[in-house]
């Protein structure tokens, strides 16, 4: 947040005294000029509405459905999660998130006052929250976001919660100002230096409309809309607006950004490219025999393959989310006994069983705790009993990002903590690559046997 102090001791004061004068809108008038629907003020304490500083309504466009699980991002004192929790019923579940503990507290007294027992609020802030990946159906939040000094990160966090394909519904602050010079980057990690009174009234931290929503889509949402402007100002500078957005599988935003890199650049001179992949060809022909069944998955452009055939192994099946990186090596290798399967690997099904998995670096790109869970499920899958896998990633000390994306560094501590139970560690080694322009990069190489 930009100032926790200031927010803290501002939204503490609300909690107490919700009848004060702070300088906007708020109360139950307030929430009917939003169009919260009757039904909800009737079917939640009335006190609850004292309190309702709503600058928009989440609600007009949102899509909640009963059995939701539904996450409301500054939830204040409650208002917004009681009205999620009349829409998901008593099968969905609420989750309120806020930093200030006062409020954390009277939001927690109203939803005990409602008789909600599926309603959850939670103490923290927006970039670092206490949920599992991908468990929530709904995000929705009313004039918090903007409190952050970098949207980035929130929305970042905002991404990993959110299921495949789900939605946010927020209403907030934008700042109607005239044009600055600054970057899209620079509006979204604000300048803190501002006076705190500023930043807790939501006027300091808040984005133009269209920077917002280029930062939205940058953090992985299509279909990223500003639904309506509201009557709410903070300041002559700020204007109250409504948003929603989708997120997109992790899956779909990796196979364009793969598609794209193989369009538009010389596979030759990648960073990760080998004109000799010794080390995978070592360890390939240590742990397995050139009639075994072996798949390369994240394969890209590699001539690890070219390779492999002319040690004389047949039995390959190349495995990429990018369509273009499999047209180049079959125009490269003309062998028709190759077997290409585009697509995630996270979406990896196959009837046959391999006896060797080879992943050079897809593995450290998998970000999420259940993307590595699914990774591994579906190699012990397609492995044979007793198969092997060779899975290299950066190392710890080693790069943290590659192509543009970020990934996770691993040791044989690190890997050892994600691996389940059907597979074993037998070799890990440390390895140093010299990149097309001469510098080097520090992977680790891990060869797994897979056991009962």
């Amino acid at each position: 947040m930009a100032d926790n102090t200031g927010i803290i001791n501002l939204y503490t004061d609300l909690a107490q005294n919700p009848n004060k004068d702070f300088g906007w809108d708020k109360g139950l008038d307030n929430a009917k000029a939003h169009g919260y629907k009757k039904e909800w003020i009737d079917a939640t304490p009335s006190e609850v509405w004292e309190f309702c500083a709503a600058v928009g309504n989440p609600f007009t466009h949102a899509d909640i459905k009963e059995g939701d699980t539904v996450l409301d991002l500054g939830c204040g004192a409650g208002v917004d999660v009681l009205v999620s929790r009349l829409l998901v019923g008593e099968s969905g579940k609420v989750y309120g998130v806020d930093i200030t503990p006062k409020m954390v507290e009277v939001a927690s007294t109203h939803a005990k006052n409602a008789g909600f027992s599926n309603v959850a609020i939670i103490e923290s802030s927006f970039d670092s929250i206490t949920l599992e990946d991908e468990s929530v159906d709904v995000i929705i939040s009313n004039g918090a976001i903007n409190l952050t000094s970098c949207k980035e990160s929130v929305f970042a966090e905002i991404y990993r919660l959110l299921k495949p394909n789900a939605k946010i519904f927020f209403a907030d602050m934008i700042d109607i100002s005239e044009p600055s010079c600054c970057s899209i980057e620079q509006s979204s990690c604000c300048n803190t230096s501002e006076p705190q009174e500023d930043w807790a009234n939501c006027v300091a931290g808040t984005m133009r409309e269209s920077e917002l929503i280029e930062l939205i889509q940058k953090a992985g949402f299509k279909d990223v809309e500003c639904t309506g402007h509201t009557h709410y100002t903070t300041a002559d500078t700020t204007k109250g607006a409504t948003f929603k957005a989708t997120k997109v599988a992790s899956s779909e935003l990796r196979e364009k950004h793969w598609d794209a890199i193989f369009q538009t650049t010389d596979y030759t001179q990648v960073l990760w490219h080998e004109e000799t992949p010794l080390k995978s060809l070592e360890l390939i022909m240590q742990y397995s025999k050139k009639d075994n069944s072996l798949i390369d998955i994240g394969c890209g452009a590699s001539l690890l393959v070219d390779n492999l055939l002319k040690n004389d192994y047949k039995d390959i099946t190349l495995v990429d989310t990018s369509k273009t990186s499999l047209e180049i090596v079959k125009k490269r290798v003309k062998n028709e006994n190759i077997t290409y399967v585009c697509g995630d690997i996270l979406n990896f099904t196959t009837q046959k069983s391999f006896a060797l998995w080879h992943d050079r670096a897809v593995f450290h790109f998998l970000l999420s705790k259940k993307e590595r869970e699914l990774y591994f499920k579906v190699l012990t899958d397609s492995l044979k009993y007793d198969g092997v896998a060779v899975i290299s990633s950066f190392r710890v000390n080693g790069p943290m990002a590659c192509a543009g994306l970020d990934i996770v560094q691993y040791n044989r501590e690190k890997i050892l903590q994600e691996l389940p139970k059907n597979l074993r560690l037998i070799e890990s080694e440390e390895f140093t690559h010299i990149t097309p322009k001469g510098t080097t990069q520090e992977y680790i190489y891990f060869v797994l046997k897979k056991c009962e």
